[in-house]
């Protein structure tokens, strides 16, 4: 029978190394560190005490557009629709 975990979630980015050396494994579907059960507290600690790392830059978000053909769609930085080539309304 396997070992108990908890995972644990939030900003473990800045402790990422203390975390593995309790034994944590990144969960990369879960997007969080599998901890062993009887160091999930100090885990918690570490995170709850980590300092905020910078935003991260979302880059561009696509726009809904209407085009003089009157194909609506959302398109990129471009101004192309965003499932080019298509129906050929931004060509």
């Amino acid at each position: 029978m396997g070992t108990i975990t908890v995972t644990i979630i939030g900003n473990t980015y800045p402790v990422k190394e203390q975390i593995k050396a309790l034994g944590g494994r990144w969960d990369s579907r879960a997007k969080g560190w599998n901890v062993p059960i009887e160091n999930a507290d100090a885990a918690r600690a570490l995170v709850a005490g980590a300092t905020q790392t910078r935003k991260r830059n979302r880059g561009y978000v696509s726009h809904y557009a209407r085009f003089s053909s009157g194909a609506e769609v959302y398109t990129n930085k471009r101004g192309r629709c965003e499932d080019a080539p298509c129906c050929g309304c931004c060509s």
